[in-house]
């Protein structure tokens, strides 16, 4: 039971973390490349963001997987159930149903990062 608490959270909350984590580098990477202080240190913008953004789907995508393994081994039990068992499901299917947005969210962010221009005067 508590490898099986561990992967709900880790699928509930793991998706939301990193992309929070794959934005706030994001704007890092804009910030390092388009600044005057930045300008001479050669920064691959595309490769970057196409890096943080592609490791944050795919943990995002483990955390899913973590999400579907709880909601797979408690397939016996209706989230209904009294605790531990009823709630580690409903979490499970929360988590999953988080993930899917999050890994959405990620990979809009990775391509409006992508295609755009980082750097243009206001």
């Amino acid at each position: 039971m508590r490898r099986l608490a561990v992967l709900q959270w880790v699928g509930l909350l793991a998706g939301a973390g990193l992309w929070a984590s794959a934005h706030v580098v994001g704007f890092g990477i804009t910030q390092a490349k388009c600044s005057s202080g930045g300008q001479g240190w050669g920064i691959h913008f595309d490769v970057w963001e196409g890096l943080s953004n592609g490791l944050a789907a795919l943990l995002t995508l483990g955390a899913a997987g973590a999400a579907v393994g709880v909601i797979f081994l408690t397939r016996d039990v209706s989230y209904e159930d009294s605790p531990p068992a009823g709630r580690m499901r409903f979490f499970a299917i929360a988590a999953l149903a988080a993930d899917v947005i999050f890994l959405t969210m990620i990979v809009l962010y990775a391509v409006g990062t992508l295609v755009d221009v980082p750097c243009r005067q206001a």
